[in-house]
């Protein structure tokens, strides 16, 4: 009798699920912890904790995953690294927060989502034996995923452990919506997508973008959708989004025109103007990272979505991308006010214009580049 019981307790611990940590409220917790040291006295730090820390608990509590999980995701140090100093890859080499992990073929896109991000690998030469994805956490433990073949690109939510993609059809689309921290699949959706597609089935389709309950998709004709996954509620857009974060979409026009744009009501929230080479916005979208053409140069800074002083971050380029936590994160030119600084410098960099130097030992001839998180790489 005492070994069954033993037995049976053995096997309900095997099964039981274990929190993963959620580096949204991780990043959440670590801008409170900046607040406190800014404003200096006890009352504003308390004020701070209750608007950003228990918020984004809330926020986390609200996903598929088993409720609560980020009471202990702020106590995780590889997930606070994580949302602090973001994901790259150069090479085979992944890096996340401060872990790393070793992918052969070396991945040629990485979606950022709130337990890690998600590889995308090509197998076999060209390509030809498929696909295949997994997830790396901030651990830098190195989960396979069994997201089927036909997913040619994914993309990740920040604030969840979720990414969807687009399979291009006939006149339409299909939309998949996948959990990957229980690797399983969340959502199948149909959506009208009118406009002739080019052969290959990728090159007149937007990458999706995963925002909440909410996916977005379109085609280079301008047709839009915002589809929410868990309803199957569709409504047309009259913008064409390209990337959304927390609300706010970023899209441009046939004459080069960016804007911000409320994702939910169509609202026109700001002109950014033209000559712009790429833009990026944070994942808590209060802040856009632009690079504009500047006559014979190009400019990156760090703009406030409603309006306000651009602060520039020199020696940036379009290949950066944001962490978790709202600090953009890319390699250095190779020159910075005129002086030469080599390929092998990440800089970090905060709202406030605030950077950080490290260097990165893996570039060589072989590599000479830092691929960002959520940087797509077609070709």
């Amino acid at each position: 009798m005492a070994e069954r019981l033993t037995d049976l307790l053995h096997h309900t611990v095997d099964d039981l699920p274990i929190p993963h940590p959620d580096a949204t409220a991780i990043a959440a917790a670590g801008r409170a912890r900046r607040t406190r040291r800014r404003v200096g006295t006890v009352a504003a730090a308390t004020a701070a904790i209750a608007a950003v820390g228990i918020g984004g608990a809330v926020v986390a509590g609200l996903d598929d995953r088993p409720a609560r999980n980020s009471q202990v995701a702020t106590q995780d140090p590889a997930g606070d690294a994580y949302a602090e100093l973001g994901a790259f890859s150069v090479g085979e080499h992944v890096i996340v927060g401060d872990a790393t992990a070793e992918l052969s073929p070396a991945p040629h896109h990485l979606a950022q989502t709130s337990v890690g991000v998600v590889t995308q690998q090509f197998n076999g030469a060209g390509g030809a034996g498929g696909k295949a994805f997994s997830l790396v956490r901030p651990d830098g433990t190195v989960t396979p995923l069994s997201i089927p073949a036909d997913a040619w690109s994914v993309s990740g939510d920040p604030r969840n452990a979720r990414v969807a993609w687009l399979v291009p059809l006939e006149k339409e689309g299909r939309i998949h919506v996948w959990d990957v921290a229980r690797d399983k699949e969340l959502a199948t959706l149909q959506v009208d997508l009118p406009g002739k597609i080019p052969e290959g089935g990728t090159s007149g389709v937007r990458e999706i973008q995963l925002d909440g309950d909410f996916a977005y998709v379109g085609t280079d004709q301008r047709t839009a959708h915002r589809v929410d996954w868990r309803t199957g509620e569709d409504r047309e857009l009259p913008f064409s989004p390209v990337a959304v974060h927390d609300g706010v979409a970023t899209s441009f026009d046939d004459g080069g025109r960016w804007t911000l744009v409320d994702a939910a009501t169509g609202d026109v929230i700001r002109d950014l103007g033209r000559r712009i080479e790429t833009t990026a916005l944070s994942p808590d979208g209060d802040h856009v990272f632009v690079v504009r053409f500047d006559d014979t140069r190009s400019v990156a800074s760090i703009e406030p979505t409603a309006g306000g002083t651009p602060v520039e971050l020199p020696g940036l380029t379009g290949l950066s991308s944001w962490s978790l936590g709202g600090r953009v994160v890319g390699q250095v030119d190779g020159q910075v006010d005129g002086q030469v600084d080599g390929t092998s410098t990440l800089r970090r960099c905060d709202v406030d214009g605030r950077c950080d130097d490290a260097p990165i030992p893996w570039t060589d001839e072989e590599n000479p580049l830092v691929l960002p998180a959520d940087y797509l790489m077609l070709g």
